[in-house]
Formats: C-alpha cells, sequence, structure tokens
C-alpha cells in the first residue's frame, strides 16, 4: 500500500546521535555519549515501598483517569518543592506534563504555526531543535560565549526580522548548565533578556531541568524569579535530578497560559500517569527528594573535576571546553578543519563514545564541537577515558599534517 504521508512526518529525522551511540554498546567502549543519571542514584528500595503503599491507601486514584492538570496532592508538592528552590508558584500556574519534552511539544503546539520564526541558543537542547523543527519553526540560532546567549547578537537577530516584517514566536533558553555546553546565563543577561521579552512583548521559555544540580551550592536567580513570572514560562522534570524512567515534569506559567496549556494536552494523551503522579508525590513529602538531590551532586561533582583535569592533562593544542559548575555535560570545540563525526569511528577504536555536535545546532554549524557527559560513567573510567579520546582527536590531527 502507498501510504499517504503528513508534511509534518518529512520533518522529522532518525536521529544520527542515538545512531553513532549504537556504537557505544561495543564491549569495553568507555561512553560520554549519553545524557544519563548515574543508576547508582535510582531509590529502587524507596519507590517500591510507596508504589505498595500509594496502591494499598490511594489504588482507587493511582489507577483511575486523573485530572488533565495533574493530581492535586501532586501540584501541592510540586508547589512546595518550588518554594523550597527558591521559585515561588501557586498550584494554579503548574500543569504536569510526561517529562519536559512533552512540555517542550506542548508549546510547540500553541506558539508556532509553519514558517513562523523562534529564537533560540547556538548550540542548544536537540529536543527543542526536533520539536520545533517538526512544527515547522523558522529556527535563528544566536551564539553564545561563556556567560550564555550573547544578547548584541541576540538584539541584531530582532532587527533583522523586524526588518523582514516578523516577530518571533518565543525566545528559548537553558539557562543554568545549558546541554549541550554547560554553560551558565548570567545575572546581568538574564536582566537584559527579561527586559528584552517583556519591551518586545515576546515570550521567553527557560527550560530548567539541571538548576538544582549546582556543584558550588549557589545558582542564579530563575527567569521566573526575576521576572516575578511575567512573560515567562519554565519548564521543569525529574528526570535529571532523579530517574528519567518516571518521565515526570512539569509547566510553570501565569494561569491564563496554563489553562490554554491544559486543553492543549487533553488531546495530546488527556492525563499523565496518577500512579507516578502519587509516588513522586510521596517522595517529595517525604524529604527524600532533597536528599537525593544532594547525593547526585556529591557523586557528579567530583566526576566533573577529575574530567577537567584530564581534559587539561591529555588534550592537544586547539582544542578547549566550558568548564561547567553543575548539570551533566561539558562542550568541547575542536579546530575548524575537524569533524567530530570522522573523529567518532576512531574514537570507537580507541574505546571511547562522545557524543557530536553538529545536531545541537539550528543551523548547519558545530561539526568541530562534541559534548561530553560526565554523570554517567564511573568515576574510575573518566581519566582512561578522556585519555583515549585525546589520542583519537591526536590521530586526526596528524593525518592533517
Amino acid at each position: 500500500m502507498d501510504y499517504l504521508y503528513s508534511d509534518v512526518s518529512y520533518r522529522i529525522y532518525r536521529s544520527e546521535i542515538r545512531e553513532l551511540l549504537k556504537w557505544s554498546r561495543k564491549p569495553g567502549v568507555i561512553s560520554f555519549g549519553g545524557g544519563l543519571p548515574d543508576p547508582a542514584l535510582f531509590p529502587c528500595q524507596d519507590i517500591a515501598d510507596i508504589s505498595q503503599k500509594v496502591l494499598a491507601e490511594k489504588g482507587y486514584l493511582a489507577l483511575q483517569y486523573g485530572p488533565t492538570r495533574g493530581e492535586p496532592e501532586m501540584l501541592e508538592a510540586l508547589a512546595g518543592h518550588m518554594i523550597e528552590c527558591g521559585e515561588e508558584a501557586s498550584q494554579e500556574q503548574i500543569c504536569i506534563t510526561s517529562s519536559s519534552q512533552q512540555g517542550l511539544d506542548l508549546l510547540s503546539l500553541l506558539f508556532i504555526d509553519d514558517g513562523e520564526p523562534v529564537l533560540m541558543e547556538l548550540p542548544s537542547y536537540l529536543g527543542a531543535v526536533q520539536a520545533y523543527r517538526r512544527c515547522g519553526a523558522d529556527m535563528r540560532g544566536i551564539p553564545m560565549d561563556d556567560d550564555g546567549m550573547d544578547i548584541t547578537r541576540l538584539k541584531e537577530e530582532l532587527n533583522t526580522l523586524k526588518g523582514e516584517g516578523k516577530k518571533p514566536r518565543f525566545i528559548y533558553t537553558v539557562p543554568d548548565f545549558q546541554n549541550p555546553s554547560g554553560i551558565t546565563l548570567s545575572l546581568e543577561r538574564r536582566k537584559e533578556l527579561i527586559a528584552i521579552g517583556q519591551d518586545n512583548k515576546i515570550p521567553l521559555i527557560e527550560d530548567s531541568p539541571y538548576r538544582e544540580l549546582s556543584f558550588t551550592g549557589e545558582v542564579l536567580p530563575s527567569l521566573w524569579t526575576l521576572s516575578g513570572g511575567k512573560g515567562v514560562i519554565m519548564l521543569k522534570t525529574f528526570s535529571k535530578t532523579l530517574f528519567p524512567g518516571m518521565r515526570m515534569g512539569w509547566i510553570v506559567a501565569q494561569t491564563p497560559l496554563i489553562d490554554k496549556i491544559e486543553m492543549i494536552k487533553q488531546s495530546v494523551d488527556l492525563c499523565t500517569p496518577s500512579f507516578t503522579q502519587l509516588i513522586m508525590a510521596e517522595y517529595i513529602k517525604s524529604g527524600k527528594l532533597r536528599k537525593k538531590i544532594d547525593e547526585a551532586i556529591q557523586c557528579y561533582k567530583p566526576k566533573i573535576e577529575v574530567m577537567l583535569e584530564a581534559l587539561e592533562k591529555y588534550m592537544p593544542e586547539g582544542i578547549t571546553w566550558s568548564k561547567p559548575t553543575g548539570g551533566m555535560f561539558l562542550w568541547v570545540r575542536l579546530p575548524e578543519q575537524l569533524d567530530a563525526k570522522e573523529i567518532f569511528q576512531i574514537a570507537i577504536e580507541h574505546n571511547v563514545a562522545y557524543v557530536i555536535g553538529r545536531p545541537f545546532h539550528c543551523t548547519d554549524a558545530g561539526k568541530n564541537t562534541l559534548r561530553l557527559n560526565y554523570s554517567f560513567s564511573p568515576l574510575d573510567q573518566i581519566e582512561p577515558g578522556i585519555q583515549q579520546l585525546a589520542k583519537a582527536i591526536q590521530a586526526s590531527l596528524d593525518k592533517l599534517a
């Protein structure tokens, strides 16, 4: 049978990254590829105990359809969790999602029409690039430096769009320990970005999966907090701080927007599973969430320290990298003449894997970049893995000599 596919289906491509990472399953390969939490942190017994309690006490709710916006118990728990993190929001300003990726999907459906521009960091989170591309967005990338999105370049792009008679539907940013770069948007630029959004009446999408994973104990105020919630929509998830298998996230926005998002969500999945919501609500209320986040920080901090030391020790001259103070990733820039995809095959021969950087760009840029994850690999594998990666890069440089 010849199927008549939609235009949207032709905008979706098989993930180049996932295809390459199949090679990382080769025995003996040290993988700095996927953005995975350390499974040693998973609170399996706690979740088993809470699951039994939820089924015994609230099975009539846990196994039933629930409200689209979320179980009241979970909304209450999240509001309390956000206050604890310095990000006050009312229950009426929260909508539960099946991970923050669904949040990106819902916001794409809410804001993007075919051909309409959106502004985003260059590089930016791959899941956002995929979601916006599927909706036919005209994605305009704004370069970054060590302080985050370049505000001067942002203003220039806004002027360019104005000259084209266009206005961006929103500005998308991951301000804290960004994926893929690990860079944090400075306080000054946060304030400038909010001013730009409010002056031009452009919503800001603040994707915030890593904010709690600060290795210094310090974190800058979120865009949501700085703006008082005006003009900012925040995406949150437990996939990075806790366990991605639960697929639990939430959107924070002013109530009229949440009402609109709730209607769109009804057409997508009716509701996020009640069972997982009630488990997570109980986990948060027990105080175990805060302790688990602290455990994650203590687990990941020595890993990034070892990786940064190994990069300094082994990398050839001309290679640069970010120096994150939280999150799960750092960004490596190779000389312009090198292609991270070509080096990947050499790296696999050296028993090390990473993620190529080009797919994180909404343009054709980034072929000489790559992302390293330090949260998943055992601590004792990080230095030898970086040593082997350095050898693979040096071998590529030698070919050009």
